[in-house]
């Protein structure tokens, strides 16, 4: 997964701007129909009745920069057409907040 520019503004003034940044203590994952960018726009984000961000835990104990979910995420039934989902993100939050990572 690549960083957005808003994660890779946060890490590099908190490993070399001396200014704390507090991670998230829950991350989401959410679905896309069109590339977010490294701007992290959620604009193309699935928008549907029966669609919503899944929590998503990492396990810690990644090696070199490299780590994967600790579960198996599990999404709802479709009750109507969600698009065609071609990217995914890690967002700070269930709703709204910052897209951290971004993937195709």
């Amino acid at each position: 997964m690549d960083f957005t520019n808003y994660l890779a503004n946060r890490l590099v003034k908190a490993t070399v701007g001396n200014i704390a940044w507090t991670t998230p203590n829950k991350v989401y994952l959410a679905l896309y129909t069109a590339d977010p960018t490294k701007s992290g726009f959620s604009s193309n984000e699935v928008d549907q009745a029966s669609y919503n961000r899944q929590e998503v835990t990492f396990d810690i104990n990644g090696v070199d920069g490299v780590t994967t979910n600790a579960n198996q995420v599990d999404w709802n039934t479709a009750t109507s057409n969600w698009g065609n989902v071609g990217w995914i993100s890690i967002m700070d939050s269930a709703s709204g907040g910052f897209m951290l990572y971004f993937k195709a």
